[in-house]
């Protein structure tokens, strides 16, 4: 069998399918009693060992308990760490007030002279008394020399709602951005790389709800006729007095 429920192993065919819907989905787990994400940037193995940048541990992650084991210490790479914590702290603020809920990993490494930033950011809320959930997920990749001067930032935002009393709708937006940010100290740069997160996340945001506020009344509106070919409405308590209302009883 590909999974066995009994022992709580999986075959390396629904392994790979865990490992990739996890890491995609940034899924939370708790480290520690510490919330953190799944991700690709936070692999270790390719497959069931994790970082937590946070708080620089590893671990085990079990896909079917959606559980944290064999935690241990691991060292950050000391090349990136300041440049890293800068931004770790500057998102704090930011974050706290718009994503109440926020799940945030930060990764730094250093490669050839060169700093990759990556961040992940993930909150979600799911309300299935009342019929829907939502899942906000974002991830920035932050470029530049040991010596500073510009970063080039790329990042991918996504948007996924669900709503499901008496119907099924759902919503899944994405969208990609990418710029040039100045970036000669671990302090200015962390700060204009958050307000650059924090003016593309709004804009992003207000866009989809001017989007579907318009579209309420334009495309919603022609996927029906508002009056039948008659351009009159029917009145279903006298359908009798129609030719084809009449019809109907006769055969009846």
């Amino acid at each position: 069998a590909v999974v066995s429920t009994q022992s709580g192993h999986y075959g390396r065919g629904a392994s790979s399918v865990f490992y990739d819907y996890a890491t995609e989905q940034f899924t939370t787990v708790k480290v520690d009693g510490e919330d953190t994400l799944i991700t690709k940037e936070g692999s270790l193995d390719g497959s069931k060992r994790f970082y937590d940048p946070k708080n620089s541990k590893s671990f085990t992650y079990n896909y079917l308990k959606n559980e944290a084991t064999d935690v241990e210490e691991e060292e950050r790479d000391s090349g990136a760490e300041k440049w890293r914590e800068a931004i770790q702290t500057a998102l704090k603020s930011y974050l706290d007030e718009f994503f109440p809920a926020h799940v945030t990993a930060v990764y730094g490494k250093l490669e050839d002279d060169q700093v990759t930033i990556t961040v992940c950011i993930e909150d979600h809320k799911y309300n299935p008394n009342n019929f829907w959930n939502g899942k906000w997920k974002s991830k920035w990749e932050i470029k530049f020399p040991t010596a500073g001067g510009f970063a080039k930032v790329d990042g991918a935002m996504s948007a996924q709602v669900h709503y499901y009393e008496d119907g099924n709708v759902q919503l899944l937006s994405n969208k990609k951005v990418e710029e040039s940010v100045q970036i000669s100290s671990p302090s200015e740069g962390a700060n204009n790389v958050v307000e650059f997160i924090k003016k593309s996340e709004t804009d992003y945001q207000l866009a989809i709800n001017e989007n579907y506020t318009s579209m309420s009344n334009t495309t919603f509106k022609a996927l029906r006729r508002n009056l039948p070919i008659t351009q009159t409405l029917i009145d279903w308590h006298k359908l009798h007095g129609f030719q084809v209302g009449k019809d109907i009883m006769n055969k009846s």
